[in-house]
């Protein structure tokens, strides 16, 4: 199999295959402002979810487990404990990110969709300053401040949850990168995750990793909003009769992909002509929903998230657009 280039994930770890753990503090680079990405080039492109806006800052504390040159940086977020998880969500899986790689003598094979499960134990370690504000395995910067991680497998982008197996802490962090590569370590979280699950010290961990698939993020979003999901991720309406027992199935409300959204109206439907003269399967099933001034464009309805994904790839191969997944949309 041909040697690819994993960007920073693989200087990451090109260099340890000889080197032992730093448990000693040492010099590091001010990040006197949190990184944030770049804006958007076009209203058609996605909405990458914001970063959490860190107002007050504090000394780091130095020292801990890391490699070489990496470490926490001289500045922190304050209350960095109080930090939210990141808020899981469909998001379309970026095709380059699909293909078989190797790195390091070892071959992965990345996974094509996001309701494939997956779950494994394994040690956790974490990186900080020395790959802060770089570009991540998706093109997207690194901010070690946000509740991130990198995977080898794992769709990119794509939600996971994970749980330190020594305090039972547990947190979620978006998957927007490659690595770990060095043998023994099945994930690498942000400083501000690993903080969040109290081993910056240590530099790694015994952990839990649970991908948030469809019907998984699909329960989440539920109990957060106090309604209840049956395990195969169909919300279910909780009814006030006095039989413990009924529970009325609410079945799941199809999916669309919105490939831009417009302020003026023209826009939206000169990309709808684009769309039918570039594909027209996907211009018949295009469509504009107008609400509050705004104009989006959509393509469906999909009936599972595969498919949507599916169409999502094929779509960016005839117009320069990153859909969104869509769910829950009240269509005229």
């Amino acid at each position: 199999m041909k040697e690819v280039s994993m960007r920073s994930g693989v200087i990451r770890y090109i260099a340890f295959a000889s080197l032992s753990l730093t448990l000693a503090a040492c010099s590091s680079v001010p990040l006197d402002k949190p990184v944030s990405p770049p804006p958007a080039k076009t209203v058609a492109k996605p909405s990458v979810p914001p970063p959490v806006k860190h107002e007050n800052w504090e000394p780091a504390p130095q020292g801990g487990g890391y490699y070489l040159d990496d470490g926490p940086g001289d500045l922190r977020p304050a209350n960095l404990e109080d930090m939210p998880s990141a808020e899981p969500q469909l998001e379309p899986i970026a095709i380059r990110n699909t293909r078989p790689y190797t790195v390091m003598g070892q071959s992965f094979t990345p996974q094509t969709s996001l309701e494939e499960p997956y779950s494994q134990k394994g040690r956790a370690s974490w990186y900080g300053k020395k790959f802060h504000g770089a570009k991540t395995a998706n093109g997207e910067i690194y901010d070690m401040h946000q509740m991130t991680a990198a995977h080898p497998t794992l769709p990119l982008p794509s939600y996971a949850k994970v749980t330190n197996l020594a305090n039972g802490k547990s947190v979620i962090v978006r998957v927007n990168d490659r690595g770990p590569f060095l043998r023994g370590r099945i994930i690498d979280l942000s400083y501000a995750a690993a903080y969040q699950l109290d081993y910056i010290k240590q530099g790694s961990a015994e952990v839990l990793v649970e991908k948030m698939t469809p019907d998984a993020i699909a329960r989440y979003h539920a109990e957060k909003n106090g309604t209840l999901v049956a395990k195969n991720g169909v919300q279910v309406e909780q009814v006030a009769l006095n039989n413990a027992s009924g529970l009325v199935p609410v079945h799941r409300t199809p999916l669309y992909l919105q490939i831009g959204a417009f302020g003026n109206k023209n826009n939206a439907e000169a990309l709808v002509s684009q769309v039918s003269s570039s594909h027209q399967a996907f211009g018949k099933a295009s469509q504009i929903l107008s609400e509050s001034g705004v104009h989006r464009v959509l393509v469906g309805p999909f009936s599972s998230i595969d498919q949507a994904n599916e169409a999502a790839i094929e779509l960016s191969a005839f117009v320069q657009v990153q859909p969104v997944i869509k769910q829950d949309l009240i269509l005229p």
